[in-house]
């Protein structure tokens, strides 16, 4: 049986885990953008090259546009999704993942979030407690056998 995060979705044992390279300004970045938030939950976009290792490079805050349980999930407006989409296109950079917090909860993904995710991105999560940021991880989405469960990825600074 897989372990269950405290906040309820799957979480795939770690083992040989992938590992995201991640700027250290984008997570100062993300933490800023998280506490900030509070008691909402913050969101944006992941952003880099589309090349191997995964390289995030820049982020961009995103407007949560859930219309209720703000302090529980997060929804990005596809009006934004498209617009960073077409800036990105032809530049050889593309939107690599999500980013969001968790007011008061662990950094570990939601129910929510493993039914809205997709294996392709990169998600990070930001623990916010009474406003300050307190834990960031990083998760990638996997499909098995019909099965869906998060499993945690390393995170270097670079």
């Amino acid at each position: 049986m897989e372990p269950k995060s405290p906040a309820g979705a799957e979480v795939s044992p770690s083992g040989d885990s992938a590992v995201v390279q991640i700027m250290k300004a984008v997570v100062d970045s993300i933490k800023r953008h998280g506490a900030g938030a509070y008691p909402e939950e913050g969101c944006g976009f992941l952003i880099g090259p589309d090349a191997a290792p995964r390289r995030i490079d820049e982020f961009r805050a995103a407007t949560n546009i859930e219309t209720e349980g703000r302090a529980l999930r997060y929804r990005v407006d596809p009006r934004e999704t498209l617009a960073v989409t077409k800036a990105l296109s032809g530049t050889g950079r593309e939107i690599l993942g999500f980013y969001h917090s968790h007011p008061d909860h662990p950094a570990r993904p939601s129910v929510t979030d493993l039914e809205r995710g997709f294996t392709w991105y990169t998600y990070v999560i930001v623990a916010v407690e009474k406003g300050r940021p307190v834990d960031l991880r990083a998760w990638g989405l996997e499909e098995r056998e019909e099965r869906r469960a998060f499993r945690e990825v390393g995170i270097e600074l670079v």
